[in-house]
């Protein structure tokens, strides 16, 4: 099934006409939980690994889960693989779809000028129309959830500069992977498909957590999941980042 974003609460052509030049795009995956096949676009579930290529090990130093047990029993429990739900992808299928996006609106990300404008509007907005009225950061600018390309988000960490670790060019967002698909602040973003039509805001979402947190993957403090790009050579290092 296709998924479709609803048009924004207000027209951020209309209300913004500075933003023009900043105007990007990004792709929405909306993944959803399924039965993708190995050679499905997905998230968890089966994968399609190179022939011949090394599977990644970690190498790093982890203090024994199993510890605290051997001290009392001579034969410890078994200890699984992955010892939180959190930590296992739930088995999802992509449903892919382009939407206009704006960069995040704090410090160098626009124009002084420009954030000072947002910012009034912002304040407008909630003294016209209360709490739950529409705001430039979580409603016209950045859609939650995962996504590719875009501008990144930083709610969490403020804006941040990430350059290449090898040649120090400032790198491009490539993939944004976000636990959650919504929250009270971003519900405008729910597909049509995903609502009653009858109802309205929060209230007219239907699916629960397969809508909610459809992946079920926590990343850490419920942050998004940046992962960059060089730009001047796809061969440099990726880096990614929490925000």
């Amino acid at each position: 099934m296709t998924r479709t974003t609803p048009r924004r609460p207000v027209s951020v052509a209309a209300v913004f006409p500075e933003l023009a030049p900043y105007r990007g795009r990004t792709t929405r995956l909306h993944p959803r939980p399924g039965r993708p096949g190995r050679h499905d676009s997905h998230v968890g579930g089966p994968m399609l690994w190179p022939y011949g290529e090394p599977w990644p090990i970690c190498r790093e130093p982890h203090r024994r889960e199993t510890e605290r047990a051997e001290r009392f029993i001579a034969d410890p429990p078994d200890v699984p693989a992955v010892l939180r739900e959190h930590e296992l992808p739930e088995p999802c299928v992509l449903h892919p779809e382009e939407v206009d996006t704006y960069p995040w609106a704090e410090d160098d990300t626009l124009p002084a000028s420009l954030i000072a404008l947002i910012d009034a509007w912002d304040d407008a907005q909630v003294a016209e129309h209360g709490p739950d009225a529409p705001c430039y950061q979580y409603d016209l600018s950045i859609p939650p959830g995962w996504r590719v390309g875009g501008f990144p988000s930083w709610a969490s960490t403020g804006p941040m500069h990430i350059g290449c670790g090898t040649c120090a060019t400032p790198m491009q967002l490539l993939l944004t992977a976000e636990g959650s698909e919504m929250d009270g602040g971003s519900h405008s973003w729910v597909p049509l498909e995903d609502r009653d039509p009858a109802l309205r805001g929060m209230a007219s979402i239907r699916g629960g957590h397969s809508v909610a947190q459809p992946t079920r993957l926590r990343f850490g403090r419920d942050r998004d999941l940046h992962v960059f790009t060089c730009p001047a050579d796809p061969r440099h290092t990726p880096r990614w980042v929490l925000s």
